[in-house]
């Protein structure tokens, strides 16, 4: 009965340690800032255009965007290394229907934005959102932030 004691010890020890191990690692998961543009609205003759560059990160930025629709779902997404300087940007283009479906006419879209790379601010990355006519270029909405 003696030896339980000690190895009913070791295994609560041994969860403690384990748990404490997981919590550090769920922790760099997450992102280190979020970023959110107001929702706007787009027609089948616009596109959304998402504008990035890092302007205070020498070693290049890992950053995660997607286009959320009114109802939560990701309508596009990707994760880039953006380095220092160098612009990237991104179109969604609203899809319209075809043959018996029925042609999308309007769409709400809102675009966020994570740096995934933890202590690093928002401030080093300069943003936009704008929303252009396909058939003209002239910009409707434009949304910035960010640097300095």
């Amino acid at each position: 009965m003696k030896n339980r004691k000690p190895l009913s010890k070791l295994a609560l020890l041994l969860a403690v340690l384990l748990a404490s191990g997981a919590a550090p690692a769920q922790a760099n998961i997450l992102p280190g800032v979020s970023i959110s543009f107001a929702p706007v609205g787009l027609t089948i003759n616009q596109t959304a255009r998402l504008n990035l560059v890092n302007i205070g990160v020498p070693n290049g930025m890992l950053i995660n965007w997607r286009f959320i629709d009114a109802n939560g779902g990701t309508l596009a997404q990707s994760t880039v290394i953006l380095p220092l300087g160098k612009i990237v940007s991104v179109d969604y283009k609203p899809q319209g229907g075809s043959g018996d479906a029925p042609t999308l006419l309007r769409a709400e879209v809102r675009v966020q934005v994570d740096i995934v790379d933890a202590g690093v601010p928002s401030e080093s990355l300069r943003r936009s959102l704008e929303v252009f006519n396909n058939d003209s270029g002239a910009t409707t909405v434009y949304m910035g932030g960010g640097g300095s």
